[in-house]
Protein backbone atom coordinates (compact mmCIF):
# COMPACT_ATOMS: atom_id res chain seq x y z
CA UNK A 1 0.00 0.00 0.00
CA UNK A 2 2.97 2.25 -0.23
CA UNK A 3 1.83 4.12 -3.22
CA UNK A 4 -1.56 4.28 -1.62
CA UNK A 5 0.43 6.02 1.23
CA UNK A 6 2.25 8.19 -1.08
CA UNK A 7 -1.00 9.28 -3.23
CA UNK A 8 -2.94 10.55 -0.20
CA UNK A 9 0.46 12.66 0.90
CA UNK A 10 0.79 13.81 -2.25
CA UNK A 11 -3.20 15.12 -2.16
CA UNK A 12 -3.24 16.17 1.31
CA UNK A 13 0.47 16.66 2.58
CA UNK A 14 -1.04 18.34 5.87
CA UNK A 15 -1.60 14.80 6.73
CA UNK A 16 2.02 13.70 7.74
CA UNK A 17 1.77 16.36 10.62
CA UNK A 18 -1.43 14.64 12.06
CA UNK A 19 -0.62 12.96 15.23
CA UNK A 20 3.07 14.49 15.98
CA UNK A 21 4.27 16.64 18.46
CA UNK A 22 4.67 19.92 15.54
CA UNK A 23 1.17 20.23 13.85
CA UNK A 24 0.85 23.72 15.62
CA UNK A 25 4.45 24.77 14.47
CA UNK A 26 3.45 23.63 11.09
CA UNK A 27 0.28 25.35 10.75
CA UNK A 28 1.97 28.41 12.30
CA UNK A 29 4.60 28.13 9.88
CA UNK A 30 2.50 27.49 6.82
CA UNK A 31 -0.16 30.71 7.92
CA UNK A 32 3.43 32.87 8.08
CA UNK A 33 4.59 31.80 4.69
CA UNK A 34 0.97 32.31 3.13
CA UNK A 35 0.94 35.89 4.94
CA UNK A 36 4.44 36.90 3.61
CA UNK A 37 3.51 35.53 0.12
CA UNK A 38 0.39 38.35 0.24
CA UNK A 39 1.82 40.89 2.10
CA UNK A 40 4.14 41.22 -1.18
CA UNK A 41 1.98 40.29 -3.96
CA UNK A 42 -0.89 42.34 -3.45
CA UNK A 43 0.86 45.87 -2.98
CA UNK A 44 2.76 44.57 -6.08
CA UNK A 45 -0.21 43.64 -8.21
CA UNK A 46 -1.86 47.44 -7.15
CA UNK A 47 1.29 49.10 -8.05
CA UNK A 48 1.68 46.92 -11.50
CA UNK A 49 -2.36 47.65 -12.81
CA UNK A 50 -1.94 51.60 -11.52
CA UNK A 51 1.36 51.55 -13.85
CA UNK A 52 -0.83 49.35 -16.70
CA UNK A 53 -2.91 52.22 -17.17
CA UNK A 54 -0.02 55.24 -17.43
CA UNK A 55 2.09 53.37 -19.46
CA UNK A 56 0.18 50.79 -21.73
CA UNK A 57 -3.95 51.96 -21.49
CA UNK A 58 -2.77 55.92 -21.82
CA UNK A 59 0.07 55.54 -24.48
CA UNK A 60 -2.18 52.85 -26.54
CA UNK A 61 -5.09 55.17 -26.46
CA UNK A 62 -7.31 52.63 -25.01
CA UNK A 63 -11.28 53.39 -25.34
CA UNK A 64 -12.98 54.54 -23.66
CA UNK A 65 -10.08 55.68 -21.81
CA UNK A 66 -12.07 56.64 -18.16
CA UNK A 67 -13.56 53.64 -18.45
CA UNK A 68 -9.59 51.76 -18.38
CA UNK A 69 -9.20 54.18 -15.11
CA UNK A 70 -11.81 52.82 -12.97
CA UNK A 71 -11.11 49.38 -14.19
CA UNK A 72 -7.36 49.39 -12.92
CA UNK A 73 -7.97 51.74 -9.82
CA UNK A 74 -10.73 48.75 -8.86
CA UNK A 75 -8.38 46.05 -9.28
CA UNK A 76 -5.85 47.79 -7.33
CA UNK A 77 -8.24 49.19 -4.58
CA UNK A 78 -9.47 45.06 -4.34
CA UNK A 79 -5.47 44.12 -3.91
CA UNK A 80 -4.55 47.24 -1.40
CA UNK A 81 -7.71 46.24 0.61
CA UNK A 82 -6.75 42.68 0.51
CA UNK A 83 -3.50 43.34 1.55
CA UNK A 84 -4.76 45.28 4.37
CA UNK A 85 -6.57 42.08 5.54
CA UNK A 86 -3.21 40.34 6.08
CA UNK A 87 -1.40 43.51 7.82
CA UNK A 88 -4.79 43.25 10.13
CA UNK A 89 -5.64 40.76 13.48
CA UNK A 90 -8.06 39.14 11.28
CA UNK A 91 -5.53 37.93 9.25
CA UNK A 92 -5.12 35.47 12.60
CA UNK A 93 -8.26 33.91 11.79
CA UNK A 94 -9.12 30.17 10.77
CA UNK A 95 -10.50 31.60 7.46
CA UNK A 96 -7.54 33.64 6.83
CA UNK A 97 -7.06 32.38 3.44
CA UNK A 98 -10.43 32.64 2.02
CA UNK A 99 -9.71 36.52 1.04
CA UNK A 100 -6.73 36.22 -1.13
CA UNK A 101 -8.69 33.06 -2.87
CA UNK A 102 -11.18 35.64 -3.71
CA UNK A 103 -9.03 37.98 -4.97
CA UNK A 104 -7.08 35.82 -7.45
CA UNK A 105 -10.15 34.47 -8.63
CA UNK A 106 -11.57 37.96 -9.20
CA UNK A 107 -8.39 38.83 -10.92
CA UNK A 108 -8.32 36.38 -13.06
CA UNK A 109 -11.97 36.93 -14.29
CA UNK A 110 -11.11 40.60 -14.64
CA UNK A 111 -8.16 39.09 -17.08
CA UNK A 112 -10.83 37.35 -19.48
CA UNK A 113 -12.97 40.52 -19.72
CA UNK A 114 -9.94 42.22 -20.70
CA UNK A 115 -9.41 39.49 -23.69
CA UNK A 116 -13.09 39.96 -24.30
CA UNK A 117 -12.85 44.05 -24.30
CA UNK A 118 -9.53 44.50 -26.01
CA UNK A 119 -8.80 41.24 -27.89
CA UNK A 120 -5.08 40.69 -29.19
CA UNK A 121 -3.20 38.51 -26.88
CA UNK A 122 -4.51 39.35 -23.69
CA UNK A 123 -6.16 36.12 -23.46
CA UNK A 124 -3.03 34.64 -22.92
CA UNK A 125 -2.53 36.34 -19.07
CA UNK A 126 -5.99 34.58 -17.69
CA UNK A 127 -3.81 31.17 -17.82
CA UNK A 128 -0.64 33.45 -16.31
CA UNK A 129 -2.35 34.75 -13.48
CA UNK A 130 -3.67 31.27 -12.62
CA UNK A 131 -0.09 29.96 -12.10
CA UNK A 132 1.02 33.21 -10.32
CA UNK A 133 -2.28 32.73 -8.22
CA UNK A 134 -1.54 29.04 -7.27
CA UNK A 135 2.65 30.17 -6.54
CA UNK A 136 0.94 32.96 -4.31
CA UNK A 137 -1.81 30.94 -2.77
CA UNK A 138 0.95 28.18 -1.56
CA UNK A 139 -1.98 25.45 -1.60
CA UNK A 140 -1.68 21.53 -1.46
CA UNK A 141 -1.77 20.29 -5.50
CA UNK A 142 -4.83 19.11 -5.01
CA UNK A 143 -6.23 22.44 -3.88
CA UNK A 144 -4.30 24.34 -6.44
CA UNK A 145 -5.80 21.66 -9.17
CA UNK A 146 -9.37 22.60 -7.68
CA UNK A 147 -8.76 26.10 -7.55
CA UNK A 148 -7.70 26.17 -11.47
CA UNK A 149 -10.18 24.09 -12.37
CA UNK A 150 -13.05 26.64 -10.93
CA UNK A 151 -11.12 29.56 -12.26
CA UNK A 152 -10.76 27.94 -15.65
CA UNK A 153 -14.49 27.12 -15.78
CA UNK A 154 -16.19 30.33 -14.76
CA UNK A 155 -13.75 32.32 -17.38
CA UNK A 156 -14.11 30.03 -20.34
CA UNK A 157 -17.43 30.95 -21.28
CA UNK A 158 -15.96 34.73 -21.79
CA UNK A 159 -13.34 33.88 -23.72
CA UNK A 160 -15.29 31.85 -25.72
CA UNK A 161 -17.65 34.66 -26.05
CA UNK A 162 -14.12 37.03 -26.99
CA UNK A 163 -14.21 34.49 -29.81
CA UNK A 164 -10.78 33.06 -28.47
CA UNK A 165 -10.52 29.33 -30.47
CA UNK A 166 -11.41 26.03 -27.98
CA UNK A 167 -7.62 24.93 -28.90
CA UNK A 168 -6.11 28.13 -26.94
CA UNK A 169 -8.61 27.52 -24.24
CA UNK A 170 -7.64 23.87 -24.14
CA UNK A 171 -4.15 24.41 -24.03
CA UNK A 172 -4.02 27.01 -21.92
CA UNK A 173 -5.99 25.19 -19.57
CA UNK A 174 -3.77 22.12 -19.86
CA UNK A 175 -0.54 24.49 -19.46
CA UNK A 176 -2.00 26.28 -16.38
CA UNK A 177 -3.25 22.87 -14.97
CA UNK A 178 0.29 21.26 -15.45
CA UNK A 179 2.40 23.95 -14.21
CA UNK A 180 0.34 24.17 -11.61
CA UNK A 181 0.54 21.43 -10.38
CA UNK A 182 4.55 20.83 -10.68
CA UNK A 183 4.71 24.03 -9.13
CA UNK A 184 2.10 23.28 -5.89
CA UNK A 185 4.16 19.35 -5.64
CA UNK A 186 6.56 21.10 -3.57
CA UNK A 187 4.41 21.30 -0.87
CA UNK A 188 4.76 18.09 -0.28
CA UNK A 189 8.37 18.58 -0.39
CA UNK A 190 7.73 21.28 1.92
CA UNK A 191 6.18 19.32 4.79
CA UNK A 192 8.36 16.82 4.47
CA UNK A 193 11.59 18.62 4.99
CA UNK A 194 9.70 20.22 8.21
CA UNK A 195 9.43 16.99 9.58
CA UNK A 196 12.76 15.95 8.80
CA UNK A 197 14.08 19.31 10.35
CA UNK A 198 12.32 18.92 12.99
CA UNK A 199 12.96 15.09 13.78
CA UNK A 200 16.90 16.32 13.76
CA UNK A 201 16.07 19.08 16.26
CA UNK A 202 14.38 16.74 18.62
CA UNK A 203 17.39 13.86 17.77
CA UNK A 204 19.89 17.03 18.46
CA UNK A 205 17.66 18.33 22.02
CA UNK A 206 18.21 14.47 23.18
CA UNK A 207 21.87 14.18 22.52
CA UNK A 208 22.54 17.51 24.36
CA UNK A 209 19.91 16.22 27.16
CA UNK A 210 21.81 12.72 27.57
CA UNK A 211 24.74 14.70 26.90
CA UNK A 212 23.84 16.68 30.01
CA UNK A 213 22.68 13.59 31.94
CA UNK A 214 25.69 12.13 31.57
CA UNK A 215 27.88 15.02 32.05
CA UNK A 216 25.67 15.55 35.52
CA UNK A 217 26.70 11.47 35.97
CA UNK A 218 30.14 12.19 35.38
CA UNK A 219 30.27 15.13 37.75
CA UNK A 220 28.89 12.97 40.77
CA UNK A 221 31.60 10.54 40.66
CA UNK A 222 34.83 12.75 39.86
CA UNK A 223 36.40 16.10 41.77
CA UNK A 224 34.82 19.47 41.15
CA UNK A 225 37.96 20.72 40.22
CA UNK A 226 37.90 17.96 37.15
CA UNK A 227 34.50 18.73 36.75
CA UNK A 228 34.42 22.38 36.18
CA UNK A 229 37.91 21.58 34.17
CA UNK A 230 35.54 19.58 31.90
CA UNK A 231 32.28 22.14 31.80
CA UNK A 232 34.95 24.82 30.38
CA UNK A 233 36.40 22.56 27.40
CA UNK A 234 32.94 22.47 26.62
CA UNK A 235 32.04 25.58 26.91
CA UNK A 236 35.08 27.15 25.46
CA UNK A 237 36.03 24.51 23.17
CA UNK A 238 32.53 23.52 22.03
CA UNK A 239 33.70 19.53 22.57
CA UNK A 240 31.24 17.16 23.93
CA UNK A 241 31.16 15.27 27.66
CA UNK A 242 33.16 13.02 26.01
CA UNK A 243 36.02 14.54 23.84
CA UNK A 244 36.45 17.26 27.13
CA UNK A 245 37.00 14.57 29.69
CA UNK A 246 39.29 12.47 27.38
CA UNK A 247 41.25 15.90 26.80
CA UNK A 248 41.32 17.04 31.08
CA UNK A 249 41.50 13.74 31.54
CA UNK A 250 44.41 12.89 29.66
CA UNK A 251 47.71 11.93 31.85
CA UNK A 252 50.59 14.98 31.59
CA UNK A 253 53.64 15.88 33.54
CA UNK A 254 53.14 18.54 36.38
CA UNK A 255 54.39 19.85 38.85
CA UNK A 256 52.32 19.50 41.92
CA UNK A 257 52.01 19.31 45.65
CA UNK A 258 50.33 15.61 47.45
CA UNK A 259 48.47 15.69 50.50
CA UNK A 260 48.57 12.38 52.29
CA UNK A 261 46.44 11.73 55.31
CA UNK A 262 44.93 8.32 57.32
CA UNK A 263 43.60 7.49 60.18
CA UNK A 264 46.04 6.13 62.84
CA UNK A 265 44.79 2.75 64.37
CA UNK A 266 41.81 2.55 61.95
CA UNK A 267 42.28 -1.43 61.84
CA UNK A 268 41.82 -1.82 65.45
CA UNK A 269 38.70 0.90 65.51
CA UNK A 270 37.03 -0.55 62.23
CA UNK A 271 36.08 -3.73 64.06
CA UNK A 272 33.05 -1.42 65.72
CA UNK A 273 31.42 -0.98 61.77
CA UNK A 274 28.90 1.62 63.63
CA UNK A 275 29.62 3.54 66.12
CA UNK A 276 32.97 4.13 64.77
CA UNK A 277 32.95 3.52 60.86
CA UNK A 278 29.43 4.66 59.93
CA UNK A 279 28.47 7.51 62.50
CA UNK A 280 32.41 9.32 62.30
CA UNK A 281 35.06 8.13 59.92
CA UNK A 282 32.55 8.22 57.03
CA UNK A 283 31.35 11.77 57.82
CA UNK A 284 34.79 12.68 58.70
CA UNK A 285 36.44 11.72 55.01
CA UNK A 286 33.39 13.49 53.49
CA UNK A 287 34.13 16.75 55.33
CA UNK A 288 37.90 16.63 54.94
CA UNK A 289 37.77 15.62 51.37
CA UNK A 290 34.80 18.90 50.21
CA UNK A 291 37.79 20.99 52.21
CA UNK A 292 40.31 19.80 50.23
CA UNK A 293 38.23 20.71 46.73
CA UNK A 294 37.21 23.99 48.68
CA UNK A 295 41.32 24.59 47.84
CA UNK A 296 41.52 23.34 44.38
CA UNK A 297 42.88 20.05 45.57
CA UNK A 298 41.63 16.76 43.12
CA UNK A 299 40.95 14.24 46.24
CA UNK A 300 41.34 10.36 45.79
CA UNK A 301 39.80 8.29 48.97
CA UNK A 302 41.22 4.43 49.18
CA UNK A 303 39.41 3.47 52.60
CA UNK A 304 40.15 5.43 55.68
CA UNK A 305 42.93 7.50 53.75
CA UNK A 306 42.60 10.67 51.95
CA UNK A 307 44.96 11.49 48.74
CA UNK A 308 44.70 14.68 46.83
CA UNK A 309 47.20 16.58 44.63
CA UNK A 310 46.87 20.19 43.41
CA UNK A 311 48.13 20.91 39.41
CA UNK A 312 47.56 24.60 39.11
CA UNK A 313 49.81 26.40 36.84
CA UNK A 314 52.05 27.97 39.69
CA UNK A 315 53.70 25.75 42.24
CA UNK A 316 54.02 28.05 44.71
CA UNK A 317 50.27 28.16 44.92
CA UNK A 318 49.78 24.81 44.86
CA UNK A 319 51.73 24.22 47.91
CA UNK A 320 50.28 27.07 49.82
CA UNK A 321 46.53 25.85 48.59
CA UNK A 322 47.44 22.00 49.88
CA UNK A 323 48.75 23.47 53.44
CA UNK A 324 45.29 25.96 53.90
CA UNK A 325 43.67 22.39 52.63
CA UNK A 326 45.73 20.41 55.41
CA UNK A 327 45.47 22.82 57.86
CA UNK A 328 41.10 22.76 57.35
CA UNK A 329 41.71 19.14 57.24
CA UNK A 330 42.92 18.97 60.81
CA UNK A 331 40.95 21.61 62.31
CA UNK A 332 37.78 19.78 60.60
CA UNK A 333 39.16 16.99 62.53
CA UNK A 334 39.65 18.48 65.92
CA UNK A 335 36.11 19.66 65.95
CA UNK A 336 34.29 16.71 64.91
CA UNK A 337 36.39 14.72 67.70
CA UNK A 338 35.12 17.50 69.94
CA UNK A 339 31.64 16.62 69.19
CA UNK A 340 31.59 13.07 68.69
CA UNK A 341 30.14 10.71 70.91
CA UNK A 342 32.17 7.63 69.43
CA UNK A 343 36.07 7.25 69.48
CA UNK A 344 38.44 10.23 68.17
CA UNK A 345 39.92 10.13 64.86
CA UNK A 346 44.10 10.83 64.69
CA UNK A 347 45.23 11.66 61.89
CA UNK A 348 48.25 13.40 60.40
CA UNK A 349 48.96 15.61 57.17
CA UNK A 350 51.95 14.65 55.04
CA UNK A 351 52.45 17.45 52.21
CA UNK A 352 55.34 16.98 49.73
CA UNK A 353 56.11 18.61 46.41
CA UNK A 354 57.73 17.95 42.84
CA UNK A 355 57.23 16.82 39.22
CA UNK A 356 53.92 14.02 39.01
CA UNK A 357 52.16 12.31 36.01
CA UNK A 358 48.61 13.52 36.70
CA UNK A 359 45.20 12.53 35.38
CA UNK A 360 43.14 9.23 34.57
CA UNK A 361 46.08 6.62 35.07
CA UNK A 362 43.29 3.70 34.77
CA UNK A 363 41.02 3.46 31.59
CA UNK A 364 38.09 4.92 30.72
CA UNK A 365 36.28 2.01 31.53
CA UNK A 366 35.70 0.98 35.73
CA UNK A 367 39.15 0.80 35.68
CA UNK A 368 39.50 4.51 35.37
CA UNK A 369 41.18 6.56 38.41
CA UNK A 370 42.11 9.84 38.90
CA UNK A 371 45.38 9.96 40.81
CA UNK A 372 49.26 11.11 40.65
CA UNK A 373 52.39 9.32 40.43
CA UNK A 374 55.84 10.00 40.89
CA UNK A 375 58.43 10.87 43.34
CA UNK A 376 56.20 13.19 45.86
CA UNK A 377 53.67 10.39 45.72
CA UNK A 378 56.85 7.85 47.05
CA UNK A 379 57.93 9.86 49.11
CA UNK A 380 54.55 10.77 51.51
CA UNK A 381 53.87 7.26 51.49
CA UNK A 382 57.37 6.40 52.89
CA UNK A 383 57.34 9.38 54.93
CA UNK A 384 53.93 8.04 56.84
CA UNK A 385 55.97 5.23 57.89
CA UNK A 386 57.95 7.30 59.45
CA UNK A 387 55.57 8.74 61.21
CA UNK A 388 54.57 5.67 62.99
CA UNK A 389 57.66 5.38 64.33
CA UNK A 390 58.26 5.95 68.22
CA UNK A 391 60.53 8.87 68.09
CA UNK A 392 58.89 10.65 65.38
CA UNK A 393 55.50 10.39 66.83
CA UNK A 394 56.78 11.32 70.23
CA UNK A 395 57.43 15.35 68.50
CA UNK A 396 53.77 15.24 66.74
CA UNK A 397 51.03 15.89 68.25
CA UNK A 398 47.60 14.47 66.23
CA UNK A 399 46.86 16.56 63.13
CA UNK A 400 50.00 17.93 63.05
CA UNK A 401 51.46 18.52 59.34
CA UNK A 402 54.32 17.01 58.31
CA UNK A 403 56.04 19.03 54.93
CA UNK A 404 58.95 18.17 53.35
CA UNK A 405 61.88 20.72 52.97
CA UNK A 406 61.17 21.17 49.33
CA UNK A 407 57.69 21.91 50.10
CA UNK A 408 58.40 24.25 53.08
CA UNK A 409 61.47 26.12 50.69
CA UNK A 410 58.10 27.11 48.40
CA UNK A 411 56.35 29.22 50.54
CA UNK A 412 58.59 30.15 53.18
CA UNK A 413 58.80 33.51 52.13
CA UNK A 414 54.68 34.01 52.06
CA UNK A 415 54.87 32.73 55.46
CA UNK A 416 58.19 33.44 57.24
CA UNK A 417 56.42 34.29 60.88
CA UNK A 418 54.46 30.73 61.06
CA UNK A 419 55.45 28.39 63.95
CA UNK A 420 57.44 25.38 62.45
CA UNK A 421 59.39 22.73 64.40
CA UNK A 422 62.31 21.26 62.20
CA UNK A 423 63.05 17.58 62.83
CA UNK A 424 66.68 16.32 62.51
CA UNK A 425 66.23 12.85 61.05
CA UNK A 426 69.65 11.99 61.43
CA UNK A 427 69.93 13.07 65.17
CA UNK A 428 66.87 10.79 65.65
CA UNK A 429 69.05 7.83 63.96
CA UNK A 430 66.36 7.35 61.55
CA UNK A 431 65.71 7.61 57.74
CA UNK A 432 62.97 7.61 54.83
CA UNK A 433 62.94 4.45 53.26
CA UNK A 434 64.16 4.73 49.69
CA UNK A 435 64.96 8.43 50.18
CA UNK A 436 68.24 8.08 52.65
CA UNK A 437 69.28 11.33 51.73
CA UNK A 438 66.33 13.22 52.95
CA UNK A 439 67.51 14.91 56.31
CA UNK A 440 65.52 16.58 57.42
CA UNK A 441 60.81 17.94 57.45
CA UNK A 442 59.00 20.19 58.77
CA UNK A 443 56.23 20.11 61.19
CA UNK A 444 53.55 22.64 60.98
CA UNK A 445 50.25 22.77 64.01
CA UNK A 446 47.25 24.11 62.25
CA UNK A 447 47.00 27.31 65.37
CA UNK A 448 44.87 29.70 64.86
CA UNK A 449 47.80 32.33 64.36
CA UNK A 450 49.51 29.23 61.71
CA UNK A 451 46.07 29.49 59.77
CA UNK A 452 45.52 32.82 60.01
CA UNK A 453 49.50 33.22 58.16
CA UNK A 454 48.73 30.76 55.44
CA UNK A 455 45.36 32.66 54.26
CA UNK A 456 47.17 35.87 54.62
CA UNK A 457 49.75 34.34 51.77
CA UNK A 458 47.34 33.22 49.87
CA UNK A 459 45.85 36.46 49.75
CA UNK A 460 49.04 38.09 49.13
CA UNK A 461 49.59 35.53 46.24
CA UNK A 462 46.43 36.47 44.89
CA UNK A 463 44.02 33.49 45.81
CA UNK A 464 41.61 34.96 48.37
CA UNK A 465 38.81 32.72 47.42
CA UNK A 466 38.59 28.99 46.60
CA UNK A 467 37.86 27.63 43.29
CA UNK A 468 34.28 27.97 43.50
CA UNK A 469 34.32 31.46 44.46
CA UNK A 470 33.68 31.20 48.25
CA UNK A 471 35.25 33.48 50.22
CA UNK A 472 37.59 31.49 52.75
CA UNK A 473 37.24 33.46 56.35
CA UNK A 474 40.42 34.15 58.00
CA UNK A 475 41.33 32.39 61.75
CA UNK A 476 41.75 34.95 64.14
Amino acid sequence: MKWFDSAIAWLFPSVLVEGTPWKQLWLAKDREGFLFSCRVFFPLLAVTYLAHYFFYDKVNHLEPIEFWLYFRLSIAGLALLTFAFYVSPAARWWWYKVPAILTCWVLCQAQAYVALWHGLESWVFCYILIVVSVFVLRMSALSSLIFVGITVATQTPILDEAGISGTYIFTGTVVAATTSVIVRSSYLSDVRGFLLNQENIAAQKKIIELNMEFADRIRSFIPKVIAQRIDDCMDKDRMSVLEASIEVLTPRTKQVSCLFSDIRGFTQESRDINAFVRDSVVPEVKACTDAIEGYRGIPRKIGDLIFAYFDDERQVENVLRSVAAGMSVSRLNYDMNATANSKAIKRYVLISCGEALVGNLGGLDSSIEITALGSPVNFLSRLDELTKHPRVSALLSPGDLVLSMDAWGAIESFAPTMSKKKIDLAQLGVSIRDFGDVKYVLALTPSDDNFASIQRALNEYGSSSDYYGNSKTVAA
